[in-house]
Parts: C-alpha cells; structure tokens; sequence
C-alpha cells in the first residue's frame, strides 16, 4: 500500500473516530459511496491505523484506587476507566458506578442529605427505581441557589430522589446565600428551619459533588497578575479552590473564615464530619485542585472519579510544592 492510500485511509479513520463524522458524511467528503467508507474503516483496521480498546466502566483500576485511598484515608475510592474526555460522558459513567456503592451502602429508614449541581443532580436522576430502599428521607445540604438551571433547583430534584427511594422528602425555603449575618441568624432561628437543622446532625449518608469557583479567565489572570493557578495557590495557601455544599475551602482541606461561609445557609464541618457515610464524585482536569483540597478535609468516605483525573491529582501531588 503506497503512502497516499495510507493517508486517504488516516484521514477517513480521524473523521469517523475523532470527528464523530457518520460515513455517509465522509462518503460525500470524499465522492465515494458509503460501502466503500466501510470497506476503507476495515481495511485501516486490518492494517493497524485503528486500534480499538473497549474501556469497562464497571472495572476498577485498583492501582490507582488503592494510592488515593492511603493518600487520603478514603474508605472506599473508584476510578473509573476513561474511555472519552467528554467531561459529560464522563461524569455519567462515573456517576453509574457511583450508584452502584450506593446501593450497596444506602439501608431503608434513614437519611441522605444531597447539595445542588450538576453532580447530584446526575446522581439523583439515574438513580433506579427498582431498589428495595424504602422509607428514606432526603435532606438538601444547602439553601437555594440563584441560579435557574434545572440542576441547581435542589427542591424539584429532591422530591424525585425520595419518590424512587419510596421516602420523603425535605425541603429548604431559603436561599443558600444572605447579604447580612442578622439574616443568617433570622433564618435559622425560624420553625420551618429547625427540622433541616436537626437532621444536619444526624445524617446517614451524604452525596456531594466537589465545586471550583467559577471567575472568568481574564478576571483571575486580572487578579492573579498573571501567575497561573498553582503558582498563585502556593503563593497564597489560604485561597479558595473549591467548595462542598456550596461551602469554600483552601488547597490545605480547611473550610475558610470568610464572609462568604459565614452568612452560607447550609450544613457545616460539624454537621458533615458527623455523618456515616459521605460519598463524593469529581470528573475533569478542572477539578483536579478542587478534589485535593475536598480529600484532604477528612469528610468524604468514598470517593468517584476517572482515571486522568486520578493520575492528574496524584502526580501533582508528587511533583509539586503544594501548601500542607
């Protein structure tokens, strides 16, 4: 085979695999017929230009499950083979082999408490219904957000959640932020607050996804003055780089005295470090800095994330001089 037929075939091979281009797309590309596609996708395998591996979410890769679990004094941790970068595809694999622990974990007559996002709203969505759980309440962590996204309407999802769990559910009339701590404190001082209270010590399971404070590129650039996001976390140890249950938290895994978490209407350390068991999932390499300050907490028992993910927080933590 000469070099040109090589390449036509290189060149079919990236449109169908990494543009996701279907083959009558390509067959029109290139004016030939859509068996013919076919014959060129075959041939290029035959030839060793495609090697495809089947990724099985549902393995484990031990290896890199155990290193977290003793860098961080996990229970239990899932890293899921990565078969995609598509950080949406990502999180729904993840997220089913999430529920999988779950299911395992959750009993009937308890209490879960869920927060807002993408993460538990992934997790609440695909959640089966044909479990033998029964008579669970579901608690939200965190007060409304702002925001009008379907996963952010933490009320909407938790009535859901506990209809497949045959429970009930809990909900929060508040918002999850106040200008003042006088509102804080009128709020949860009120009667419809202190049943939420009540159960925010006595929690049996938590699901939390793992939050990175949104800024704008050139608003942090601004503000950094051009130092990268490292640089300015060992720089300034203290910083937020993420946040549970809305509530924010340093590289170092310690919730921040700031005015932010103070006038935040959601559970505190006390009330997650109580709780049986807190199971957390995280995907991306956006994530990466968020996730080591949430592990190094002490709160979050089990943990779900995918393989690049893994080997991203691991080899920061080997090569770099982050804050202790």
């Amino acid at each position: 085979m000469d070099n040109s037929s090589i390449q036509k075939l290189v060149e079919i091979a990236k449109m169908y695999y990494n543009q996701g281009m279907t083959q009558e797309m390509i067959a029109k590309t290139f004016d030939i017929s859509r068996s013919a596609v076919s014959m060129y996708l075959t041939d290029a395998k035959n030839n060793g230009i495609i090697d495809i591996q089947i990724k099985d979410p549902s393995k484990n890769n031990e290896e890199l499950a155990t290193r977290l679990e003793k860098e961080f004094g996990l229970r239990r941790c899932i890293v899921v083979p990565s078969g995609t970068h598509n950080k949406k595809a990502l999180l729904r694999v993840v997220t089913s082999q999430a529920i999988r622990l779950a299911t395992d974990l959750f009993t009937s007559h308890s209490s879960i408490g869920v927060a807002w996002g993408n993460t538990c709203y992934e997790f609440m969505h695909a959640f089966p219904e044909n479990t033998d759980l029964c008579d669970v309440s579901v608690v939200p962590l965190v007060g409304s957000s702002p925001l009008l996204t379907q996963e952010n309407q933490l009320n909407e999802s938790i009535r859901l959640f506990s209809d497949k769990l045959r429970g009930y559910p809990m909900f929060i009339y508040s918002p999850g932020f106040v200008d003042t701590m006088e509102d804080r404190q009128r709020i949860v001082e009120s009667s419809y607050m202190q049943p939420i209270l009540d159960r925010w010590k006595h929690l049996d399971y938590a699901v939390l996804g793992i939050g990175r404070l949104q800024e704008r590129g050139e608003l942090r650039q601004f503000r950094s003055g051009g130092r990268n996001m490292l640089e300015e976390i060992i720089r300034c140890p203290d910083m937020a780089v993420g946040d549970l249950c809305a509530r924010q938290f340093n590289i170092r895994g310690e919730f921040i005295d700031c005015g932010f978490n103070q006038r935040l209407i959601g559970i505190d350390e006390e009330g997650l470090r109580g709780t049986k068991h807190v199971l957390a999932l995280a995907v991306g390499g956006d994530k990466v800095l968020p996730i080591i300050g949430a592990l190094r907490i002490g709160v979050i028992h089990y943990f779900c994330t995918d393989e690049n993910t893994a080997r991203q927080v691991l080899a920061l933590l080997e090569t770099s001089d982050l804050p202790t």
